[in-house]
């Protein structure tokens, strides 16, 4: 099992949520110099500039421009004394216009972030996406508030009030080898020569060893056996949990694809894997994904 953090998680952001439920402190916060506050619109985080791709943290004194344009301020918590805001301005066809920064998409950017940062700017995104899915109340249709600092949204109506929390999306993600063979494959979408290890949703009345289970046979044919938790990465893009798994199965098994999902699909050997270019011909999983954990932890292993 992996011992160490993947990307977009953090331990030196304290969520705090005891100070969720105090709004004259939340308040305070907007305005305190030594607060920091990470932009969001859209998908895209607030960067210094396109050449110089560091995020932009304006201090609560200096992001008085940017908290007049929001449409939510969420408390994201502290990063030891210092209180970490997250503001969420409006959709729209182009970026606003603002005196410093840039709008960039994390996921292109993220190899050139302090760990932190990326996970305090991935978990912005992921709240922002939270809130524009959840500005009507799913059981009476009635528009929903922001409380709580940005963590619940509780229904207008009347007579519902209802209170709706950010939720996660729990897919498994499964390394799937043979001895010395590992299971990789292909979606058309990726970009060329692309290939990962499996994942899949959770569907409702299953356990996650099941679901790995499941998506295998579903997407490549075979059955796998010895399901083992590995490790999780959150992925709030928009809203995931990937839950690592551990399988093993028979790479003489016919792989049977499913045409939907899988492009192609085939059990490469360690040493293959080893040597990959790293180019359009064939190259690993993403660097910021736990799919190229697995697939690394594999490799280091004798």
């Amino acid at each position: 099992m992996s011992g160490k953090l993947h990307i977009y998680t953090t331990e030196k952001l304290d969520r705090a949520a005891h100070l969720r439920v105090l709004p004259e402190q939340l308040q305070s916060y907007r305005c305190a110099p030594e607060s920091l506050v990470t932009t969001v619109w859209g998908h895209q985080g607030l960067f210094i500039s396109e050449t110089t791709p560091a995020p932009l943290f304006l201090s609560g004194a200096d992001a008085s421009e940017i908290f007049k344009l929001a449409e939510e301020i969420i408390f994201l918590g502290l990063k030891g004394e210092q209180p970490i805001l997250g503001a969420i301005l409006p959709q729209s066809e182009t970026p606003p216009l603002l005196a410093n920064g840039v709008f960039l998409d994390l996921r292109d950017h993220w190899s050139l972030l302090d760990p932190d940062d990326a996970a305090i700017m991935s978990y912005a995104r992921g709240l922002a996406h939270w809130h524009r899915q959840h500005c009507f109340c799913g059981s009476c249709g009635n528009p929903t508030r922001s409380v709580e600092g940005g963590h619940v949204r509780q229904c207008t109506g009347e007579s519902c009030g209802r209170l709706h929390f950010p939720r996660t999306d729990p897919a498994v993600i499964m390394r799937v080898t043979d001895g010395d063979w590992c299971l990789l494959a292909r979606n058309a979408g990726w970009r060329p020569g692309g290939y990962s290890v499996l994942a899949g949703f959770l569907e409702i009345g299953e356990s996650l060893e099941q679901t790995v289970i499941r998506e295998v046979r579903e997407e490549v044919g075979i059955t796998v056996r010895n399901v083992r938790y590995h490790s999780s990465q959150p992925w709030p893009f928009p809203a995931s949990l990937m839950v690592g798994f551990t399988a093993e199965g028979n790479r003489h098994d016919p792989l049977v694809l499913d045409p939907k999902e899988i492009e192609s699909a085939r059990w490469f050997h360690r040493d293959e894997l080893r040597a990959s270019p790293e180019n359009d011909s064939f190259n690993l999983p993403r660097k910021d994904s736990i799919s190229r954990v697995l697939v690394e932890d594999w490799l280091q292993e004798t």
